[in-house]
């Protein structure tokens, strides 16, 4: 019996005078997944909050209500009956609240917080500073936190959310906002830089008249977030009213609360709305580690008669053109001043490359990482006032070295 054929040569024996096909590719194998960015999660974060609000466009809830506001959360209205609005003549008054520790106070701190964040996010801080000895005061910017609205700059009348997207578009400028952090706005409905209370100038007037009315001068100064244009300007002015500065994550033109968001038709006015929503706005761009009723408080903050136009108006008042090197050594009793800067060093690497550029621009000041976020008066009380009590305690010791 003859042998079998092997099975490659019955293969070849069975395809003879068949047409010959190559064989298939080998697919490829995909490509790995991109990492997800910030760049890249933002824009879809909000196209889909925008996407949401299509459904409730038409809701009595999106559109101007006249019913009564919320009551204030615990948090807030416990804060509100442990400060006072001082009465400052000619400006708007302004809310302030002082931590006294027992005793005669060695040291006085006078904090001014950055866009939208409010004495009530370092109340932490007021409390950690007085039981170190300090007497620490945080001063809300005209507008801002729980200070009372401008009478001069009113708030506009709103509109319903149906009649703002035919006006503007739900998507208006919202791919610049994306892109360079910015949305245009109409410059016949702004008021004049120099007439406004959110100029540096401006606020650092009424800076000022809250020192004299509080007494706290000399003060050391604690400068957070966007607050450091006009903090810049009440030392420049007022050189003998100030012992220190202290920076704190404090840039002119970069800051932390993201207010453009707020104006984006409808996208604003629904994030503000929307408690889920503007939680994740605030622990995307300002600290990470918020609890939900601290987040609460700051929504209800923002939500008062005017208080968000004021958010907005004060944002587009930042001076986006001042230069931190060329106020160091714009006289010498600002060279003099004894200067600390506090950066995050966990928020991102373009933040800490932003940190590093305020480090060269003062290279005689102090530079310390802490462990929190664009607000770490939030995340890491503690340690920002441990750091803070150790500064303003050395530099007054040098300085009575000197005087001696």
């Amino acid at each position: 019996m003859p042998a079998a054929d092997p099975p490659a040569a019955a293969d070849a024996a069975s395809d003879e005078g068949a047409p010959h096909h190559a064989p298939p590719p080998r697919p490829r194998p995909p490509p790995p997944p991109r990492p997800l960015s910030l760049a890249s999660a933002l824009p879809f974060w909000f196209y889909l909050a925008a996407a949401v609000s299509l459904l409730a466009i038409l809701l009595p809830r999106i559109s101007p209500s006249s019913s009564a506001p919320a009551p204030l959360p615990p948090l807030l209205r416990g804060h509100l009956a442990s400060g006072s609005v001082l009465k400052l003549d000619p400006a708007p008054g302004l809310f302030a609240v002082t931590s006294r520790p027992g005793g005669s106070p060695a040291h006085r701190v006078l904090i001014l917080p950055g866009l939208a964040a409010g004495s009530f996010s370092f109340r932490r801080v007021l409390s950690s500073l007085s039981s170190r000895g300090v007497l620490a005061a945080a001063l809300d910017l005209p507008g801002q936190g729980l200070s009372p609205v401008p009478p001069s700059a009113p708030a506009p009348a709103r509109t319903s959310a149906l009649r703002e997207i035919m006006d503007r578009g739900i998507f208006h400028a919202f791919e610049h906002l994306v892109q360079t952090g910015e949305v245009p706005y109409q410059e016949e409905t702004a008021a004049p830089l120099a007439q406004s209370p959110h100029a540096p100038a401006e606020a650092a007037a009424a800076v000022a008249r809250a020192v004299e009315a509080l007494g706290v001068a000399p003060v050391h100064l604690v400068l957070h977030d966007s607050s450091l244009a006009a903090g810049a300007a009440f030392a420049s002015a007022n050189p003998g009213a100030v012992r220190s500065v202290t920076l704190i994550d404090a840039t002119a033109s970069v800051p932390a609360f993201p207010a453009a968001v707020f104006d984006v038709p409808v996208l604003g006015r629904l994030v503000l709305r929307v408690p889920a929503l503007f939680r994740g706005l605030v622990r995307l761009c300002c600290v990470r580690g918020m609890g939900a009723e601290e987040v609460e408080a700051h929504r209800e903050a923002m939500r008062g008669e005017g208080r968000t136009h004021e958010v907005i108006e004060a944002w587009k008042a930042m001076n986006h053109s001042f230069q931190l090197g060329e106020w160091r050594g714009s006289s010498d009793e600002v060279r003099r001043l004894p200067m600390m800067v506090l950066w995050s060093g966990t928020w991102s690497d373009m933040w800490i490359d932003e940190g590093k550029k305020v480090a060269a621009a003062l290279p005689d000041a102090r530079f310390v990482y802490h462990s929190g976020g664009r607000w770490p008066q939030e995340d890491a009380s503690e340690e920002i006032s441990r750091l803070i009590a150790e500064f303003v305690t050395s530099s007054e010791e040098a300085s009575d070295d000197r005087i001696e």
